[in-house]
């Protein structure tokens, strides 16, 4: 049975794994800016509301081992996590009914239709998961779709551009599902990494980065050549990376992951400035 601390408020928040949050959403404001819509109170309450999003969708997720706890500590731990999750779901609602107030029927679209698929990544009939697809899940909802909404947000329109310049920070997202391989083998659930394998996985994973990096290098292409060198900053960051890919620490996988997602995406961001 999982310790404890598994189940703790820090774990169940995965604080790394917000930058996701974070990156998508001010990718989607700075492009804003560069087409003249600077508001900073908005964007304030976008990057705010996308934190609060992810982190209440983190706090829930353990809900789906209930029926396998039987320790009421760990019950316990999971509900409470359940609870400051519905509240984080809440403070972000407010949000977004704000800015749909805003911007209209188009951002209620989207919102939506971000909501409905975020909960679906492990619960309900659709269960991406359970079903394989929790890569394309996150690709569209934490990538491809929250820098397209940030946009929105800012600017009352939809961007082609925007969803273009979203493909690379969005395809770096499978280290979960590395990490936790064994236990979902365990439990039975059917994950892509557990579909097709560790090794498979592996190299999902480096074909997943270098085709980011090439992305990101094509849409950068033509900038000032000290603005593109930001670019490679974040590869020091894959050698321990490919360590614990093949090591027996892949506990400390996702974090150090999380970190060169923040880096790429950062750097990325700084890149397209010129």
């Amino acid at each position: 049975m999982n310790a404890p601390s598994q189940y703790s408020l820090i774990r169940a928040l995965r604080p790394f794994s917000l930058t996701v949050a974070l990156i998508s959403c001010s990718l989607g404001i700075r492009l804003a800016f560069q087409d003249g819509f600077t508001d900073t109170s908005i964007a304030l309450w976008i990057l705010l509301g996308g934190v609060l999003a992810q982190a209440g969708i983190n706090l829930i997720n353990d809900v789906e081992d209930l029926p396998h706890i039987v320790s009421a500590n760990i019950l316990a731990n999971i509900r409470q996590n359940r609870n400051i999750g519905i509240i984080c779901f809440i403070g972000a609602s407010f949000i977004a009914f704000y800015l749909i107030s805003l911007r209209g029927w188009p951002l209620f679209i989207i919102v939506l239709f971000s909501a409905l698929a975020a909960l679906s990544y492990n619960f309900g009939p659709i269960n991406f998961k359970h079903r394989g697809l929790a890569v394309i899940q996150v690709f569209l909802v934490m990538g491809v779709v929250m820098v397209q909404a940030s946009y929105l947000s800012m600017s009352g329109q939809f961007s082609t551009h925007a969803l273009l310049l979203s493909v690379p920070v969005s395809l770096l997202i499978l280290s979960n599902e590395l990490r936790d391989i064994e236990e979902d083998t365990r439990l039975g659930i059917q994950t892509l990494t557990v579909r097709i394998g560790y090794q498979n996985s592996v190299r999902l994973y480096w074909l997943l980065i270098a085709t980011a990096y090439l992305l990101a290098i094509g849409f950068s292409f033509g900038i000032e050549t000290p603005q593109f060198l930001w670019l490679l900053v974040p590869l020091p960051l894959l050698i321990p990376i490919r360590r614990y890919l093949q090591g027996s620490e892949r506990s400390r996988l996702t974090p150090l992951t999380g970190r060169f997602f923040f880096l790429f995406g950062l750097t990325y961001i700084i890149a397209l400035n010129g």
